[in-house]
């Protein structure tokens, strides 16, 4: 039934909650998961130190790989093995392309990752993914 459940996560405590959820229901139905992180364009205007910008960058990207790391060290204590992919872009769109390209069965994600200011400006990831998932959804508070 869900042989493949992508988990979208973004550091959120919802999105950890996903996690959680996937990990509990592959060790019901023996589903592969894989936990998908998106960093974001780092909107850089003007740095003239090639060496600053380089540490930001290279930062930035420890950030983002720490937050597979928590999702693999979650996964291990609960006997289980998961995927993990870091992608950079527009996080609904990399997961929603993603999903179509991988064929998974459904996508497990936190209903909110960011604050409620920036979820007003920008438009709510998981709002995006449940109106044009090619497959399944299931969102967790």
């Amino acid at each position: 039934m869900f042989a493949k459940i992508l988990v979208p996560v973004d550091g959120s405590e919802n999105s950890y909650r996903a996690l959680d959820a996937a990990l509990f229901l592959s060790e019901k139905l023996g589903s592969n998961i894989t936990v998908l992180h998106v960093m974001e364009q780092v909107p850089i205007t003007h740095i003239e130190s090639q060496k600053l910008l380089s540490e930001l960058l290279e930062n930035y990207k420890k950030e983002n790989q720490d937050i597979l790391s928590k999702c693999l060290e979650i996964a291990k204590q609960k006997g289980i093995t998961i995927n993990t992919i870091l992608l950079q872009g527009n996080p609904a769109s990399i997961i929603l392309d993603f999903s179509k390209k991988e064929k998974y069965d459904i996508v497990i994600m936190g209903s909110r990752g960011l604050g409620k200011f920036k979820e007003l400006i920008l438009g709510s990831v998981s709002s995006k993914i449940v109106h044009h998932s090619p497959c399944g959804i299931l969102l967790i508070r």
